[in-house]
Order: structure tokens, then C-alpha cells, then sequence
């Protein structure tokens, strides 16, 4: 029996992707390997205040701007299956993101898709989540569906999404207080709702006393792993927070951690010194790496704080054990200075990181 040991370290301490002006914020990065890409190149989607934009890269390090994919629009997820990409969004009204932080303005937002053959040219938008039942929804703050993430089981496909909202005062605006799931036999709908949360925060839960924020969910050896930010109040630092939680589950809807503590939270200094924030993950089976692009803010309070993207990498390791026929429990383990973490290369590249 093969045991999985998971080394996670940042690839570099400062951020891979910074905010172009006018913008104070890039966020929610969603990514595709290069093999994955008509160009061989690397894509990115993440957003601004504006929009949902696209980069591109040779090394998954190096990024350039191609263009904002859909406006008004936030938290993206790209899925490719049988040669068709598949764009998922949180959609909104015209500036509603910037008025939301202003006082008395409630949310209303929607999840769209949008498709391509080529990430080049994509149809119109489809809506395939809308707040439906009352923990999609807060009376005070608005209606919020967000943070999409596709997965296929089997022949059926789930989506999984945030709901609902939490004020954090210290940010002044709101984040994503319950994960929930709908279920679709295609990759456009229509989706049935799971009628609760599977994941809502707890006030005695250290690292999700606040909002639960997003997930994102992989399928690997058998199991689901999940990547999880959780907000949280920080009675030492006296200041909210938020940091990525590793889960995982047999069923994809019920999870447990696997590391009690983040395996990546805020700094107290820096440009993620405040909050790490959503991610996306996959996995490269002939590196044996797990890479995450994440995003993190350095200062709470919206007039002040900036976010950036940045790269934090999982090494994985196989030894030979015996005694037990199943393994539950995939075990972290710092990284030490002998043991340098390789840096993840595209396939069929030249380049180097």
C-alpha cells in the first residue's frame, strides 16, 4: 500500500500577479495547464473591480494580460471537458461591487457560464444558479450565490457555491457565509439545489467561527480533496482573517480536515498579511505536484487593503507501508531545508521557473 505524504511550501514569498491600476484588487484565480490550452500556453482567469480577466504565461510564473473576458462579473472557475471550456462567473449589476461598500446597499448576484472551443471567442451567457432557498439569502445584506466549482461524478456533474453573506466589520463589506451544492446531468443545467449548507461556520470553530467562505473540490486516489477559506475571528490578533483549510471526503459532501491548522494563512505583514482568500488547485500527475493559485490581501478595511495572486506548491511522495488496508488520512509535513519542493514545469516546454 502506497502512503501519500504532502510537503506544502510557497513557490516564492513575494505575489506572481499584482493589481493594475485602477484596480486595488486581482482575485480568485482559476487556471488551466498548458497541455490543456490550444496555444500550450498557461491561462489565467481571475478578477478586478471590473471584470473577469484572462493572462496568460510560458512558465505558470510570468503573466500577461490578454483581455477582461466579461464585465461586471467576479470569483471565476474554468472547466474544460471533451474539448469545450466552460466559464463559470458570480454576475452583477453594472458597478453594484463597488457600491455594495457603501452602507444600506444590499447584493444580488447569479452564477452565468459561458463556453468556448478555443479560449478565444465565447458564446453568450447562460444562468445556471440563482438564490433560491433562504440560506442563499440575508434580509439585511442581499441575495448571493458565488464562487462556482465544477466536479464530475460518475455521469452526473456537482456544482459546488457559496450562499448567502456575513458582514466582517473590520473589512467593511461582506464575504460568503455557507458552501452548498446542486447537482445537473450536463455541465449547463439545469441544476437541482441540495436543500442545506454542507459546509456553514461554526462560533466554535477557530478558523471558520465568521463566513465559510469558498471551496474548491478535486477528485484524487479515490477520495476529494478540498481547499477550503475559511474567515474567521482572530481573538489574538483581535482582527478577522482568513486562511486555506485542507479537507477531504469519501462522498464529496461530507468533509473533514485533514490538517487541524491552515496549511497556508495570513502573515501579519506583507502583501498577505491580513487574509489569504479563494484558490484553485489541480494536479500534475507526472510532477507529482499539487499547485494552488491563491489570492491574499494585505490591509482588512477595503479603503486600504490591496489583493494579489501568488503560488503555493504541494509535493507529494510515495513510501511503501503496510499493517492497514486504506489510508484515511493524507499526513502534511513541513518542508525542510534539505528538502527543496520542485518547481511545477509545463509539459513539453523548454522554459524553466
Amino acid at each position: 500500500m502506497n502512503k501519500q505524504n504532502i510537503y506544502w511550501q510557497l513557490y516564492q514569498d513575494d505575489p506572481i500577479l499584482k493589481p493594475g491600476f485602477p484596480s486595488p484588487v486581482l482575485a480568485d484565480p482559476s487556471f488551466l495547464f498548458p497541455e490543456n490550452c490550444p496555444d500550450g500556453l498557461w491561462h489565467l482567469f481571475a478578477h478586478n473591480i471590473f471584470g473577469v480577466q484572462e493572462f496568460l504565461s510560458e512558465d505558470g510564473i510570468h503573466w500577461k494580460k490578454r483581455k477582461t473576458v466579461v464585465w461586471n462579473a467576479m470569483r471565476p472557475f474554468i472547466y474544460l471537458e471533451d474539448g469545450t471550456y466552460y466559464l463559470y462567473y458570480e454576475k452583477y449589476k453594472f458597478l453594484h461591487v463597488l457600491m455594495s461598500w457603501f452602507p444600506y446597499r444590499k447584493w444580488k448576484s447569479h452564477i452565468e457560464v459561458r463556453t468556448s472551443k478555443d479560449l478565444k471567442s465565447w458564446s453568450s451567457p447562460q444562468t445556471v444558479i440563482t438564490p433560491k432557498f433562504p440560506f442563499h439569502k440575508d434580509p439585511k445584506y442581499g441575495e448571493s450565490v458565488s464562487n462556482p466549482c465544477l466536479v464530475k461524478f460518475g455521469k452526473k456533474y456537482r456544482m459546488y457555491f457559496s450562499s448567502s453573506l456575513v458582514f466582517i466589520p473590520d473589512c467593511g463589506f461582506c464575504e460568503p457565509k455557507h458552501i452548498t451544492v446542486a447537482e445537473a446531468n450536463s455541465p449547463l443545467g439545469p441544476f437541482s439545489y441540495f436543500s442545506d449548507p454542507i459546509l456553514s461556520p461554526n462560533e466554535m470553530d477557530p478558523f471558520c467561527n465568521l463566513g465559510a467562505g469558498s471551496i474548491k473540490v478535486i477528485e484524487w486516489k479515490g477520495r476529494y480533496l478540498g481547499f477550503q477559506n475559511g474567515i474567521f475571528w482572530n481573538p489574538v490578533r483581535k482582527e478577522s482573517c482568513s486562511a486555506i483549510l485542507f479537507l477531504q471526503s469519501e462522498d464529496g459532501i461530507h468533509f473533514e480536515r485533514i490538517n487541524q491548522t491552515p496549511i497556508l494563512g495570513p502573515t501579519g505583514r506583507g502583501w498577505k498579511a491580513s487574509h489569504v482568500y479563494a484558490c484553485d488547485v489541480k494536479y500534475s500527475e507526472t510532477e507529482k505536484i499539487f499547485i494552488l493559485y491563491f489570492n491574499a490581501r494585505n490591509k482588512a478595511h477595503w479603503t486600504q487593503g490591496k489583493e494579489a495572486i501568488g503560488l503555493f506548491v504541494g509535493k507529494v511522495e510515495e513510501s511503501k507501508t503496510s499493517g492497514t488496508k486504506s489510508t484515511k488520512q493524507i499526513k502534511k509535513q513541513k518542508p525542510t531545508a534539505k528538502k527543496k519542493i520542485s518547481k511545477p514545469k509545463p509539459k513539453g516546454k523548454k522554459s524553466k521557473r
